[in-house]
């Protein structure tokens, strides 16, 4: 026969009374609830003054039913995305719900670095950290900048919106305290926008868009220029290739255009074809122009070298007949031929004719007025064509 201990008779004592009254007293003979348990000592309580409840390393395989709404267990081991902590079954939600944990708990980071972490976060594998000194990390615990995300695959940003007023990147630099902004200096950087990559030994910045102050910033006044930096072959410095100052002039490999574009350098347009570039009266540029122009122009001596000659060759075909032969095509044979031959010291009269005007030259005649044979004499040509 089990022996009967006054600890049992007063247990049972207890849960008759528990019928009775609907309350439980453990360590209290005057209950205040349903069930009320007493330390040993409010003061000095020992180490196993509490409650255990069922203890679990992975939540149940089943989901508990509508008659365990509320039914409580105390998870010893992450699961899945499920910390350490206690859990309550939530029924309608038919979920887990966990109890007083904390999403974001104290930490420290390789570099030694106080922070805290994002706890699901974490254990999906991705880092979300804030550091004591207020750097802040997505994708990495080790951020390296004010902010930054870290990640292996397709890491675009966008900010959408719906409002007349559309989304900003706003860069605010003052040159006095968060609290008290002065001026920046002289040509101070207000801001940027840079871009890095890794060399095979380090990483290192390769370009970026800059604003920078361009002179000083008084009351009312906040002029400002914008540089575009690149990076050349065989080298990890920067240079800058493009500046738009406060004047509103561009410079591309200058740092101070004097002009609306001031180009240091060979400037090509590929819509523009060899020979002279015009610009009609809307600045539009090209190889044509609407007012006449010479085309082409020359001195032909008498033997047949041309001593002065522009847009153009010479070749003698015969005494006193020459071809003349355009560089470059002009538009149509329709041009303006103008001939003059040098005077005669002897008195005796030439004449000068062109023949055969085509798009790409024109033949020369000369010969004596009186008996019409062709000789050779000195001549000049010019070619207008509008």
């Amino acid at each position: 026969m089990k022996k009967i201990t006054p600890r049992f008779l007063g247990l049972m004592f207890c849960l008759s009374t528990s019928l009775l009254t609907a309350q439980v007293g453990i360590g209290t003979t005057s209950p205040n609830g349903v069930l009320d348990i007493a330390a040993s000592n409010t003061k000095t309580p020992s180490s196993t003054d509490g409650i255990l409840i069922p203890r679990v390393d992975n939540f149940p395989a089943s989901n508990p039913a509508s008659a365990q709404n509320g039914m409580m267990v105390f998870l010893t081991t992450p699961d899945g995305t499920n910390d350490v902590g206690f859990y309550y079954w939530n029924n309608p939600q038919n979920m887990w719900i966990p109890i007083g944990a904390e999403e974001w708990k104290p930490g420290t980071n390789p570099s030694g670095d106080n922070l805290i972490y994002a706890t699901r976060a974490k254990l999906t594998g991705t880092d979300m950290v804030i550091t004591d000194d207020g750097r802040i990390g997505f994708g990495t615990d080790d951020p390296v900048e004010r902010f930054e995300f870290r990640g292996p695959g397709d890491n675009d940003f966008q900010i959408t919106s719906a409002n007349t007023n559309p989304p900003n990147y706003i860069l605010y630099n003052t040159g006095g305290t968060l609290d008290i902004p002065g001026p920046l200096a002289p040509n101070g950087e207000i801001g940027s926008f840079i871009v890095k990559t890794y060399d095979g030994n380090r990483i290192v910045e390769t370009g970026g868009f800059r604003y920078f102050m361009d002179g000083v910033a008084t009351p009312g006044s906040a002029p400002s220029k914008f540089v575009i930096n690149t990076t050349p072959d065989g080298s990890i410095s920067q240079q800058e290739r493009i500046v738009v100052r406060s004047t509103g002039n561009v410079g591309i490999g200058t740092p101070d255009p004097s002009q609306r574009l001031d180009v240091n350098g060979d400037v090509r347009i590929r819509t523009l074809s060899a020979g002279p570039v015009y610009s009609d009266a809307n600045g539009n540029l090209s190889n044509t122009s609407s007012a006449p122009l010479i085309r082409a122009a020359g001195k032909v001596t008498t033997d047949k070298t041309a001593s002065k000659i522009t847009g153009a060759s010479v070749r003698k075909e015969v005494s006193g007949n020459y071809r003349i032969t355009f560089d470059q095509p002009l538009s149509s044979s329709n041009y303006i031929i103008q001939l003059s031959s040098l005077h005669n010291k002897e008195s005796q009269d030439y004449t000068i004719t062109y023949s055969d005007q085509k798009s790409t030259g024109f033949s020369v005649k000369i010969a004596y007025e009186s008996t019409r044979v062709a000789t050779d004499q000195e001549f000049m040509f010019t070619v207008i064509d509008f």
